[in-house]
């Protein structure tokens, strides 16, 4: 009876201890996410439409230096930082991840209210979770429908005050 108790109970907990690593994950990945925005906020900046308190960002900074802090955060590597700076492919370096898909869509509108361009950049990022547990690693083998995506999105709304 025990041990097809102990057979029973890791067969209950192992999902249970995936959902939570499932979790752990996604908040690291908004919190990737969000630390690589606010780190190429300020320095994608064009210098001569700050004059005129307009936030018009530099599309190419912006991708460059939000990869960078993207993987500095998750230990990932990106394969094509010089070839675009609205879709961002990502590999890990330790196979911790699967690889991810960041996408970076930038749109520009003026304020009514202040005359003023406002850059608003809407962050996606995506991967296939990769499973940590025996019994769900098993499971992700045999069958293809046991899948689950991560992902996050954020929204950086950039503006300035004077």
């Amino acid at each position: 009876m025990g041990i097809l108790l102990i057979i029973l109970l890791s067969i209950i907990l192992e999902p249970m201890r995936e959902m939570l690593n499932l979790t752990v994950e996604k908040i690291k990945l908004g919190t990737a996410i969000t630390n690589a925005a606010r780190s190429a906020k300020d320095r994608s900046l064009e210098y001569d439409s700050q004059k005129n308190l307009d936030a018009q960002v530099d599309q190419e900074k912006f991708a460059g230096y939000f990869a960078d802090a993207f993987e500095d955060a998750l230990n990932l590597t990106c394969t094509n930082k010089k070839e675009s700076y609205g879709y961002l492919k990502f590999k890990s370096n330790d196979g911790k991840y699967n690889d991810f898909i960041v996408t970076l869509e930038y749109k520009e509108k003026e304020d009514l209210y202040t005359e003023q361009v406002v850059t608003k950049v809407e962050m996606k990022a995506e991967s296939e979770y990769k499973f940590k547990t025996k019994y769900l690693k098993m499971a992700e083998d045999a069958s293809e429908d046991v899948a689950t995506q991560l992902i996050s999105e954020r929204t950086l709304i950039l503006s300035i005050k004077n």
